[in-house]
């Protein structure tokens, strides 16, 4: 038989009863829909994992303090002493510092400044001399912090180049500029990361609050987001505690960060950290731990879970879309027996009807399988339009659909095609 006559006859059929036919599509259509929404938001929510991680620095593990009520400060703090100093030189310590580091950061406290800005907006932050190698910052203009500025605690700053140019215009026009924080003068020696377009500064302070969940005033949170430095000021930590905020009595650091060789090994740096601070806190749970693999693991898991359960909804649509095209399948069989008699009174052998029938079933899938997949697609639109939700769109998934039409068509095409083949030919020239 050819294989033009086999879509021709199959279209004819799928026209003839193409409202039962419909009907009977649904459980497919809706099946393959589950399938492509299921990888297009697990390949998207890949994909966020990722771009958090990166953005986090995918070798690094971040050390946070918890807030503590200053009601429990006065009950734990001969004991434990919060986020300091002593956690980093015990970390330094114990820790093989061979292609790694330790760098902390301290959020300022920002009254006033001399620049065109809220002094409770800008974002000022405390840090040490290896902070901008150790989370991977791009120095584009001027120089690094040295020992010197640290030691002699001068008045230097390093400038994110989106503040650059929203107060400045731009970055080389920062450079070599002094500015006031606290009525203390900073002269600006570098500047750092790549510019974001230029904004009302109204709308930077508004994203650098929501993305800090905090003002300038009190314990300030540090970004997760590396980029988010392009919008802050950095000073030497050592200047910090002598001419803007003294080093407090509790928790005196917000942030440490450790720099691992990879992010496979971050895991064991985890543990090891873990291990040191319950000892220099006294196990006094008032910091937490963030390895960006166990993020990785986390949301994987999770994803997992939500896998399962559209993969659930996909099997059993496909299972009742499957039973839906047999039962189809076995009615076409009953109403098509004078056909299929006067076909093998021509000459048409078993095969040849097994085959007609099996491509009529794979067709009908075909076609449920492309519907779904363009309802999947508008799923995923849906979703992506309406909420939160990341997706990706990818070729493979469609192959996928489709592979999976074509599968259910054979499997449940089978048993109707059998059982016209088997038709007594002279029984079903006379049946009418």
């Amino acid at each position: 038989m050819k294989v033009r006559s086999l879509i021709k006859g199959s279209f004819a059929q799928f026209r003839q009863n193409l409202i039962r036919t419909a009907l009977t599509l649904l459980g497919i259509i809706f099946g393959v829909a589950s399938v492509i929404a299921m990888i297009t938001i697990g390949e998207g929510a890949q994909t966020e994992i990722m771009r958090k991680i990166e953005s986090m620095g995918a070798d690094l593990v971040h050390i946070n303090g918890n807030k503590v009520e200053k009601s429990q400060i006065s009950e734990i703090i001969n004991d434990c002493e919060g986020l300091s100093l002593r956690d980093v030189r015990a970390l330094e310590k114990v820790i093989p510092m061979e292609g790694r580091a330790v760098a902390l950061v301290n959020k300022c406290r920002a009254e006033t400044s001399s620049l065109p800005i809220q002094g409770t907006d800008l974002s000022v932050y405390a840090v040490s001399s290896n902070f901008v190698w150790v989370n991977g910052l791009d120095l584009t203009l001027g120089r690094n912090f040295s020992v010197e500025d640290f030691n002699t605690n001068l008045s230097v700053a390093l400038m994110g180049s989106t503040y650059a140019t929203q107060f400045f215009d731009s970055p080389e026009n920062a450079l070599g500029k002094d500015i006031r924080i606290n009525y203390k003068w900073f002269r600006i020696i570098g500047l750092f990361g790549k510019a974001e377009k230029k904004v009302e500064m109204t709308d930077v302070a508004k994203k650098t609050k929501e993305k800090e969940s905090g003002s300038g005033k009190g314990k300030g949170k540090i970004p997760e987001d590396l980029n988010l430095f392009n919008q802050a000021i950095l000073i030497p930590i050592t200047t910090n505690y002598e001419k803007i905020t003294p080093p407090k009595v509790y928790s005196d650091l917000d942030m440490i960060t450790i720099k691992c060789h990879n992010m496979a090994e971050t895991n064991d740096i985890r543990d090891a950290a873990q291990k040191i601070l319950s000892v220099t806190h006294n196990d006094v749970s008032d910091y937490k731990i963030v390895s960006p693999l166990e993020l990785l693991e986390q949301k994987q898991s999770a994803q997992k879970v939500f896998n399962v359960v559209l993969l659930s909804i996909a099997s059993i649509s496909l299972l009742v879309g499957g039973i839906g095209i047999m039962n189809i399948m076995l009615a076409n069989v009953m109403e098509r027996r004078h056909e299929i008699g006067v076909r093998r009174a021509l000459g048409a052998k078993r095969r040849h009807i097994i085959l007609q029938f099996l491509f009529e079933s794979v067709f009908t899938c075909l076609v449920g399988g492309a519907v779904g997949v363009l309802t999947g697609m508008g799923i995923s639109w849906c979703i992506l339009k309406f909420t939160e939700i990341p997706i990706a769109f990818s070729v493979m998934p469609i192959f996928l659909s489709f592979g999976i039409s074509f599968i259910v068509g054979i499997v449940f095409g089978i048993m109707p095609a059998m059982e016209a083949a088997n038709l007594n030919p002279v029984e079903a020239l006379h049946y009418e």
